[in-house]
This record gives C-alpha cells, sequence and structure tokens, in this order.
C-alpha cells in the first residue's frame, strides 16, 4: 500500500520467539526479486555502518532476526518459513541459517493468522523450512477454539512466563551437508591458532555445529558475556577454529575471506561437564540439575541463551557415542537433557536412531513460548518496491 506517494506500507508483526526478537513478514508482502526484496528487509531493519538506529532492528543478532512466511505445497505441511539473519551494519540477510526459536513465533503466527485450522488441545503447525529443507512442528495450545496466550511455564533468558509451545526438528540430520557427522568422524583435529591440535565433533543437525571442549581454551566453560566478549584473543581463537573447521567440511573456499558477519555457519558451542555457577541475572544454576554446560557462540559474540536449533544439536551429539559431549555429558541413558547456558538452562528430548548407514535424528524438541508484540506496517520509501 502507498502513502504520500514517496511511501509505501508493508504489513508485518513483530514477534517474539524463545529468546529471539524479529518481524514476521508474509512473502506475497514482499517483492519477488530477491535483491529488492533484501533491500526492502535491510531498510526497514535500518541496517547500515551506524548500526540499526534507523530501523526496527534491536542492533544484536538475537533482536535483528526474521520470518518470512506463506502457504506451501509441500505434502503434509501447512505453512513455509524462511529465517533471515539481518545484518546489523550491512545490507546483506543470511539465509545459509535456521532459527529454532523463531519457529516458536512461525507456529504462534499461522494459528494466530488463521494459516492452520485450529485443533482443540494441541495444534500442530506443520513446517517446511526452505534454509534446510527440512519439516519442523510446532505445538500451540488450544483452548475452546482459542490460542491459549497465558500459562505458567518459564524459559530461560525471557522474563515472566507464558503458554509452552513445542519446538520439534524433524530428521534434520545433514539439512546442511547431507550428512549428520559431515566428516565421518565422531571427533576430528584441528591445529588451532596458539592452541596447538584441538579435538573438535562437528555435526550437522538443522545448522552446522562445532563442539570444543572449553578447556581446551584455557577456560572452564561457565564464564559469561564479559568474560568471553572482552576477551579478543579468545575470540580470535575461536574464529580461527570456527574457520578451518568450515573449510575442512567444504563450507569455505580455501582462499575464502571469512568472517562472523559475512558467515554465520558453523557455529561454535564450548562444553564443558555439569558445574555449579553464577548466571547473568545473579542466580545460581545446581550441577544437580544439569547434563552438561554449553557457551553458544554466534556472530563473533556470546549468546545469552542458547539457541533452538544449537540445544537440539548438543542434545543430539550427547547421545552419539564417542562425540566430545558425549564423552563429558554426566548420563546418556535417556532422551533428556539439560543443558546449562549464560541465563539459566535449556532442557531437550532428542530420539536417535543407528543403522549401517549412521545416526539418524528422528525427532529433537524443546519447550519455548513466544508472544506477539506489535503488529501493523513497516514503512519503506517506494521506489524500492517498485
Amino acid at each position: 500500500m502507498t502513502i504520500h506517494t514517496q511511501l509505501y506500507k508493508v504489513p508485518s508483526v513483530l514477534m517474539r520467539g524463545g529468546t529471539s526478537r524479529g518481524l514476521i513478514i508474509k512473502d506475497s508482502d514482499l517483492p519477488r526479486d530477491s535483491v529488492k526484496r533484501d533491500q526492502v528487509i535491510t531498510k526497514i531493519y535500518g541496517s547500515s555502518e551506524n548500526g540499526q538506529i534507523d530501523g526496527v532492528g534491536g542492533g544484536t543478532s538475537l533482536t535483528s532476526k526474521l520470518a518470512i512466511v506463506g502457504m506451501t505445497e509441500k505434502a503434509e505441511c501447512d505453512i513455509f518459513y524462511t529465517f533471515g539473519q539481518v545484518d546489523i551494519q550491512s545490507k546483506k540477510v543470511d539465509y545459509n541459517v535456521t532459527c529454532g526459536n523463531m519457529a516458536a513465533a512461525v507456529g504462534l503466527f499461522a494459528a494466530e493468522e488463521g494459516l492452520v485450522v485450529l485443533r482443540e488441545g494441541i495444534t500442530k503447525v506443520k513446517i517446511f523450512n526452505t534454509n534446510t529443507n527440512k519439516m519442523m512442528e510446532v505445538e500451540i495450545p488450544v483452548k475452546d477454539g482459542k490460542v491459549v496466550q497465558k500459562g505458567n511455564f518459564h524459559i530461560s533468558g525471557v522474563s515472566g512466563s507464558g503458554a509452552k509451545i513445542m519446538v520439534n526438528f524433524l530428521d534434520s540430520g545433514g539439512a546442511i551437508t547431507g550428512d549428520l557427522l559431515p566428516t565421518g568422524n565422531v571427533i576430528d583435529y584441528i591445529k588451532g591458532k596458539n592452541t596447538g591440535s584441538i579435538a573438535v565433533s562437528i555435526i550437522d543437525i538443522g545448522n552446522l555445529l562445532v563442539f570444543v571442549r572449553a578447556k581446551d581454551f584455557g577456560i572452564e566453560g561457565d564464564e559469561l558475556s564479559a568474560e568471553i566478549n572482552n576477551n579478543p584473543l579468545l575470540m580470535e581463537q575461536i574464529e580461527d577454529i570456527r574457520v578451518k573447521c568450515g573449510k575442512r567440511i567444504g563450507l569455505f573456499g580455501s582462499h575464502e575471506i571469512v568472517t562472523p558477519e559475512t558467515h554465520a555457519l558453523p557455529k561454535i558451542v564450548l562444553v564443558n561437564e555439569a558445574k555449579a555457577y553464577i548466571d547473568e541475572n545473579g542466580n545460581k544454576v545446581g550441577a544437580s540439575e544439569l547434563d552438561i554446560v554449553g557457551r553458544y557462540i554466534t556472530m563473533g559474540k556470546l549468546h545469552r541463551a542458547f539457541a533452538v536449533s544449537g540445544a537440539i544439536g548438543l542434545g543430539t551429539a550427547c547421545q552419539i557415542v564417542g562425540t566430545i559431549p558425549n564423552q563429558l555429558k554426566k548420563s546418556t541413558e535417556n532422551n533428556e537433557v539439560t543443558i546449562g547456558h549464560p541465563t539459566g538452562t535449556i532442557g531437550v528430548n532428542v530420539e536417535i536412531a543407528k543403522d549401517d548407514s549412521g545416526y539418524k535424528l528422528i525427532k529433537g524438541g524443546t519447550g519455548r513460548t513466544a508472544r506477539r508484540i506489535m503488529e501493523g506496517s513497516a514503512i519503506v520509501p517506494a521506489e524500492l518496491m517498485n
């Protein structure tokens, strides 16, 4: 819709999903041309060398997320969902990653917008994720024909509580590389910068993840954002391992220039045995509550909580014999894994199977909350839509 001939309204909804926040926009409300589409999106978010002061982006990776949704003819799916990580300081949108937290918001959006038929009790929104070409299933609670908005389910990293929304990844192994274990090994060794040879476990579950012992970088794994983000030597060493792992699996060319801003994958996860620590909010996290401790690095910074795809990936790695997380996890006798992160804990349930061809993730899920924050239109110059 054009207003004042010079401006254009793009219908959009601002939502929080888990510990992430971003706009949800229907594909029909964006330009079909991919270049023009990204110009419109980055204008809405205000991405520039001055940050996102001139848009709705929050200036952090967790608040600069995007979900594009639409109807699909894909068998057994209700809608499609394309995730975009909107760069803060450039006109780029990265579609090579996915976000399980935002999937919770997408499921809620679909139920609220009438994109699926509501079923009493639990409505299962079946989503085709175009980033991974895999299915997600988001469970939305429904009572008396309406979406349940209130509840007592709490997730670490978000104040208050809400209705529990289950986010499930279905058969998501090998989404990026074609193999759950991209190198075919449970452990590989990478020669790091000033670290010597470091053991890593590379897993492809929804996103590409590299698990490394925190102690191999001289830390305990219970550090918080100030200690990790303000340690340039540590971040340089982590990035060096990340890039070399990407090259090992063919994600980058041998001479390609790679930065956290230009290439979001793979993600690095620092892990250690369960231990007690004080979280970002000053609360004690007890060792008895946990199976393993993890610190998730995204776009060159420590995640204040833990990505859903990362948590499901870590839960999966804990069940694969011989991986670094498997060696560190308190117990591998059941499918439940509780991970300690900077603002508390996240629990996941993973079901895997093994045959002659290797491991397969049947289903991995975790509980989230989500809510609609604002709805209306984002305003962009009309010429961007022409």
